[in-house]
């Protein structure tokens, strides 16, 4: 991939992120909990590589990362997850500070459960959040819960603020960040929602992160985020 693309005032944003410190590793979560990690292959991640000449954000570029990033953790990709699997810059065109993938294996609204897996690059933060019920559409407010499948993740929600942040938020985001009450999940680690329309945000660990969540049903329309800027 070439970073040499003039993206306006966008260039200005790029960052150049190394998946593990700067060296993406295979041998899947048994590697990872034996400390034994094989580097497979060196490589950078530059936030321009996932725009065009105009800053529009290119969705196949970003799978084709994601994709790297799964295989080298020994994720397993089938058909399915490469057809549908979705990734978001939230419309602040820094996808590689704040950004995410995911892929929906179960969105059922009539039994109302999800299941979900999501996948951040090291560093790669979900902007603060809540979910509220939309009674016209018949969508109840969503609750959820995360299992860390691979690498780590930062969770942040309300409650007590940590004295320091274990990450460092990106300086677009830092303004809107309201909750800082932290808990860190490693692997084979989980954690979840306190309470209905409780405002949230995470941010992957130096691995990376590949998360199960498993929650009520998802709709998009209601997502609310603190920063108004963002597009979801």
């Amino acid at each position: 991939m070439s970073n040499g693309r003039k993206i306006g005032r966008r260039a200005a944003c790029a960052t150049v992120l190394g998946i593990g410190g700067g060296l993406l590793f295979a041998g899947g979560a048994a590697a990872a909990q034996r400390g034994k990690r094989r580097a497979v292959a060196p490589a950078t991640l530059n936030n321009a590589d996932f725009y065009d000449a105009q800053g529009k954000f290119q969705p196949e570029a970003a799978k084709d990362a994601y994709l790297r990033f799964l295989e080298a953790a020994q994720y397993p990709i089938s058909e399915r997850l490469r057809k549908e699997m979705w990734m978001a810059d939230f419309g602040l065109g820094r996808f590689i500070e704040v950004g995410l993938g995911g892929m929906f294996w179960v969105n059922n609204q009539k039994d109302n459960y999800t299941s979900l897996d999501f996948f951040l690059f090291p560093g790669q933060m979900i902007p603060e959040h809540w979910h509220v019920p939309l009674p016209a559409e018949n969508v109840p407010v969503k609750m959820e819960s995360w299992h860390v499948r691979w690498g780590s993740t930062y969770t942040y929600g309300e409650g007590e603020p940590a004295a320091k942040l274990g990450v460092k938020i990106p300086e677009c985001e830092e303004k809107y960040v309201t909750v800082r009450h932290e808990k860190v999940l490693k692997l084979g680690e989980v954690a979840g929602l306190t309470r209905p329309e409780a405002k949230h945000w995470q941010q992957a660990g130096p691995e990376g992160a590949i998360v199960t969540e498993t929650s009520t049903f998802h709709s998009g329309a209601a997502v609310r985020f603190t920063d108004p800027r963002i597009k979801f």
